[in-house]
């Protein structure tokens, strides 16, 4: 079980997109929310190698009301429980924009690494939005 998860319009859609080689998850061309709900998708490799990725709801505390960024952290933490259910996350890929890292985008980590998964799970940094840069590593380097 995979966990894609970051700030709404970090391309978390766009990355399940990339990895299965089709579009099967939804993706708006602006920073607009696509996935309201946790979505549940197959994906398989070209190896034959099948995981159950899970899209989340973009969270970015200061564009969404109190109710709906409460709504967003009791869905991520059924999607937790479900999966702990189901033999738990294998994987975290936080997906982020770009760019200087924000109180938002620790507050995603925080929430999902530390909090729901209590930094049991192995987590994938995935930047994106990369495209200006002349040299894509800069970023790491800056950040």
């Amino acid at each position: 079980n995979i966990v894609i998860f970051g700030e709404i319009g970090a391309g978390k859609s766009s990355v399940i997109n990339l990895l299965t080689g089709r579009q099967i998850a939804h993706i708006s061309p602006d920073a607009h929310r696509c996935t309201l709900h946790w979505t549940e998708l197959q994906v398989t490799f070209k190896n034959g190698t099948r995981y159950q990725v899970f899209d989340t709801v973009g969270l970015q505390e200061p564009c969404l009301h109190t109710g709906e960024y409460l709504s967003a952290i009791s869905n991520a933490y059924g999607l937790i429980t479900t999966l702990k259910e189901r033999g738990g996350v294998n994987l975290l890929l936080f997906c982020v924009r770009g760019g200087k890292v924000t109180a938002t985008m620790q507050s995603n980590y925080r929430l999902f690494f530390e909090f729901l998964c209590e930094e049991r799970v192995p987590l994938v940094l995935v930047v994106t939005n990369l495209e200006r840069e002349v040299n894509m590593e800069d970023w790491y380097t800056r950040n």
